[in-house]
């Protein structure tokens, strides 16, 4: 075989991959790409092809057969089915954290479960303070959420400014804040409950954790199965979202073989094959080659399915399908005067003052509770202040707060578009508040 590893060419287009999946992958890239679709929703909302956008996210889509008909909006599949993939990512964190991240250690994960409790407490009362008794109340969940990839991206703004442990620490929060807004969308946010389609959803989710038990480790019977019970949590009436986060928490987190058996057995394969010949002929040589697809299946037991699938729906969630939430649902038509009555209504106002300062009230307050009273600790190198920098910049709740509005005020389109506008105007404050803060405040503190 030909060793072309001197290439110019090839070498040339493998130096710019690298250099493209790192930016790519870049926490900052992430943000605008989230950032661009919120301009282009709003920009298209509020141009002369506004009536395209609504029709765009409204139209029908789906298949006849005979008399049978599966058809639903656009932004109904978006935010219905797409989401569940989003959600199913988080789990996929969520299990992870727990069994061997910052959620593995008892006094980090008290101090990270009090600050997320604190930081979604706070901006609901908040919120329902400014909207008791109104028919606005149910938005009360919209200020709870904070959005992590934003979130995220914002802080990387002032990473040399803070310790490694504070970019850990937002993501146990989030992690944390994330499954308290699932909770609250299918337990607050669903409508007309079917006991029978919901008993089948958890019937699924049970044999998909039995089949974990049991070392299935196959993808198509997840996903199969895994489909199944998305559907019938979505005929059940509670929000399929759901069924992603219980769906993600049954996939294996355990390698099938160890990394010392991988070892051992590569080992053993490979010097099968160095000492039949001195290269390796993967395309000529059927053997080769399966010696070859051998070490890699090794491989594949010696990991875990639960790793693997979240690094490969990473991508494709953090650039294809958050964005595309984005675009369908920011797209808030107003002028400067309607803007400013929308937060200044009592659903604006509960939003932004739940956002910006109930997260700071409750995140900063449960960790200066903490540490006084020893009941947790913080990573390493981070102290209150910059907490209290973190507690603003988890006012940024914009992709799951938006999401919690469209359950909340479907139908109440007055509402929704307030609390649309409220949302952007307490993301972008309580993302200047939390870097300047962090800037100028907490560093000289180090």
């Amino acid at each position: 075989m030909t060793d072309d590893s001197n290439n110019v060419l090839q070498r040339g287009l493998e130096n710019f991959q690298d250099s493209f999946s790192g930016f790519i992958r870049a926490q900052t890239t992430i943000s605008w790409f989230l950032l661009l679709a919120t301009i282009v929703a709003l920009w298209w909302a509020n141009s002369d092809y506004s009536s395209a956008y609504q029709n765009l996210t409204h139209t029908s889509i789906g298949f006849f057969w005979g008399d049978f008909s599966l058809h639903t909006s656009l932004k109904h599949i978006i935010n219905d089915g797409l989401m569940v993939i989003f959600f199913f990512l988080l789990g996929l964190e969520i299990k992870r954290e727990v069994l061997a991240g910052d959620f593995a250690r008892p006094d980090n994960r008290r101090m990270l479960i009090l600050c997320a409790i604190g930081g979604m407490v706070c901006p609901a009362v908040i919120y329902l303070l400014f909207n008791w008794s109104l028919d606005s109340q149910i938005g009360w969940g919209i200020p709870m959420a904070t959005d992590t990839a934003f979130a995220l991206g914002v802080l990387t703004i002032v990473r040399k400014h803070i310790p490694g442990g504070l970019l850990a620490f937002l993501v146990g929060l989030a992690i944390v804040d994330d499954v308290g807004a699932i909770l609250v969308i299918a337990i607050f946010y669903s409508q007309d409950v079917s006991i029978l389609h919901l008993i089948s959803a958890f019937a699924l989710i049970a044999f998909l954790a039995l089949g974990n038990y049991a070392g299935i480790r196959q993808s198509y019977f997840y996903i199969i199965v895994g489909m199944a019970s998305w559907w019938m949590m979505l005929k059940s009436g509670v929000h399929p979202t759901f069924a992603g986060i219980a769906v993600a928490l049954t996939i294996p987190a355990r390698p099938k073989i160890t990394s010392e058996k991988l070892l051992v057995k590569a080992k053993t394969v490979i010097d099968s094959m160095q000492a039949e010949s001195i290269t390796v002929d993967v395309l000529g040589s059927r053997r080769d080659h399966e010696q070859v697809i051998k070490v890699r299946d090794f491989a594949e037991r010696a990991s875990t399915p639960l790793r693997r699938w979240e690094d490969t729906l990473e991508l494709p969630v953090v650039l294809f399908i958050l964005p595309l939430f984005v675009l369908t649902n920011a797209g808030v038509p107003f002028s400067l005067t309607s803007f400013i009555e929308s937060i200044q209504h009592p659903t604006g106002l509960g939003i932004i003052t739940g956002q910006v300062l109930g997260k700071f009230i409750g995140i900063s307050g449960a960790c200066w509770l903490c540490l006084r009273y020893k009941i947790g600790r913080l990573p390493g190198g981070v102290n209150l202040q910059h907490v209290i920098g973190i507690s603003l910049i988890a006012g940024i709740g914009f992709t799951m707060s938006t999401f919690i509005a469209t359950l909340g005020f479907d139908s109440q389109p007055m509402h929704l578009q307030s609390a649309k506008a409220s949302i952007l105007v307490a993301s972008t404050v309580s993302a200047i508040l939390g870097v300047s803060y962090i800037r100028f405040v907490a560093a000289k503190k180090l």
